[in-house]
């Protein structure tokens, strides 16, 4: 699929800060084209802040978290600000159980983990625990955060409104808008026998079949498989599987029938995809361990040489400076190479892609009532968004520790003591990184890079939920048995352990008869609302 320059933009330093772990008040600058110094009117303007006390600020985050505590991008930030940082760091994998915890303990921060999802904002919102802000105040006191959302996607604004209230500040992943691309051992490949990446599903079963059985590392014995998955996230396992069969079994999407919307884990498409799944994993293309896998061991079975596939990468993923997969494979040197979406029953090149819109950025209920602290913490988010010192700061690093400043861009240093978590860098402090894609542009874009996108982001349909993002009721009640049931039956289908022929039908019978049916009516109403004001 083909994008201008500028919707790329935003995209490729966010992923590749990003891959080593695995969607205020205007001041006087403020401008995407001054250079990355603070001006003598920015100083001026919290000088006489300096002799108050400090406002403690709570941090909660999960992306990148920081090696130590007063690290030294959050140190920056305290002096800039006259505030003081208590952190909440988080693992991706495992935040939001260590969150809810922290929640029934009355332990409610300042600034929510930016992985909360709509149904999280909901629940939030009913349970008291996150503050409601209008977006009046946001445009007042985050004037350039607010043009770069007007200019990515008004509509993002409409994504936080629930019962009539703002839940947070709107966020934007642009990278979301993009597809998943299938990726492979290019030396494996040619070991095999091809010259190019498979095209078709049945070509993949022969590129896989051959990888556990022709000895492609030739190391003389059996050791290999083709495949593994993102088991720690079910809806990133196997999506190319499942997109050659034109279905995602977590999105809901347009039923071939016509009859209207339809939840992808129920259709025959994914049933489908589950036999077909099955059987591989009963020839021995699939690790076993793939249940308990997350993107830490994906990367590692790879560059391991114990799988030659993966496709639960972006396009950037596949630029040589990536973390994950791509960079630690050239240092052992395999070579990396992007397919196409495969084409299967479906007819059609899909690919699975999450959509840009995410729930806002949510504070902490006690805000509401604390408007020095919420204007702080906006003074503060607009300036590591939209300030080209605090987005270098946040999400490059130090200079002259994590990068250096050549020819004007923001060229990262390698070796471990220049890895961003020391210093604090990565986006832990900075949730809004991704709407101002000019300072990637600027700061961060190669010439190489642009022609990698131009490459290989292209000639594919991305398959995305109807929706994307939207408040439902019968989500926020439904969803978490919902979902614990869907992962537990995809994976025991795929095993073996459940088939799906009489087994499926059980489990599409009690996904509906749990709520699902109030959801499928629920996500068809909103949609047919949506079209009529279109």
């Amino acid at each position: 699929m083909k994008h201008s320059k500028k919707s790329w933009l935003g995209f490729l330093s966010i992923i590749l800060m990003v891959a080593f772990t695995a969607a205020g008040c205007s001041h006087a600058s403020g401008a995407a084209t001054k250079p990355p110094t603070s001006t003598d009117k920015q100083e001026d303007s919290h000088n006489s802040e300096k002799t108050e006390a400090p406002i403690v600020i709570t941090w909660a985050n999960g992306i990148n978290p920081p090696e130590n505590d007063n690290n030294d991008v959050q140190q920056q930030i305290e002096k800039k600000f006259n505030v003081k940082i208590k952190n909440i760091r988080l693992e991706r994998s495992t935040w939001k159980e260590k969150f809810n915890v922290l929640l029934a303990s009355g332990q409610i921060p300042d600034i929510f983990p930016v992985d909360g999802d709509m149904t999280d904002m909901a629940t939030w919102a009913d349970q008291g625990l996150i503050a409601s802000i209008s977006r009046e105040e946001i445009e007042k006191l985050m004037p350039n955060y607010a043009k770069h959302l007007n200019a990515e996607d008004p509509e993002a604004w409409e994504v936080g409104l629930y019962n009539g209230k703002y839940w947070g500040i709107p966020k934007e992943w642009p990278l979301g808008n993009d597809g998943l691309l299938p990726g492979y051992n290019e030396n494996w490949l040619k070991a095999i026998g091809y010259s190019e990446p498979p095209r078709t599903l049945d070509q993949l079963h022969d590129v896989l079949t051959k990888f556990v059985n022709d000895d492609p590392d030739g190391n003389g014995r059996k050791d290999t498989y083709g495949m593994t998955a993102r088991g720690k996230l079910p809806v990133q396992m196997f999506t190319s599987i499942f997109s050659a069969y034109g279905v995602s079994p977590y999105l809901f999407i347009n039923n071939d029938d016509g009859s209207g919307i339809v939840y992808g884990g129920i259709t025959e498409q994914t049933r489908s995809a589950l036999k077909t799944l099955n059987q591989w994993y009963k020839e021995g293309l699939i690790d076993p361990e793939f249940i308990t896998a997350d993107n830490l061991q994906i990367n590692e079975k790879f560059v391991n040489r114990k799988i030659g596939y993966v496709d639960n990468m972006g396009w950037s993923g596949y630029y040589k400076e990536s973390g994950y997969i791509t960079r630690p494979a050239l240092e052992k040197g395999i070579q990396v190479v992007a397919g196409t979406p495969l084409i299967g029953p479906a007819g059609k090149p899909y690919a699975f892609s999450y959509g840009s819109r995410q729930a806002p950025l949510m504070l902490g209920v006690h805000l509401e009532e604390d408007g020095k602290k919420r204007q702080k913490i906006q003074q503060i988010l607009e300036w590591v968004s939209t300030d080209p010192e605090g987005w270098l700061l946040t999400t490059q690093g130090v200079e002259g520790v994590n990068y250096d400043m050549v020819d004007g861009k923001a060229v990262a240093r390698t070796g471990t003591e220049a890895e961003t978590n020391k210093t604090g860098a990565g986006s832990f402090y900075n949730p809004l990184a991704w709407v101002n894609q000019e300072f990637t542009a600027k700061y961060s874009t190669k010439q190489d890079a642009l022609e990698l996108e131009e490459k290989i982001n292209r000639g594919y349909i991305p398959l995305r939920d109807v929706l994307q993002a939207a408040v439902l009721e019968s989500k926020t009640q439904y969803w978490p048995h919902l979902q614990s049931m869907q992962d537990t039956y995809l994976i025991k289908a795929i095993i073996g352990e459940e088939n799906t022929d009489s087994d499926f039908d059980t489990f599409k019978a009690q996904w509906l008869k749990s709520g699902g049916q109030a959801l499928t009516d629920e996500v068809n109403q909103v949609y047919k609302e949506r079209s009529a004001q279109n």
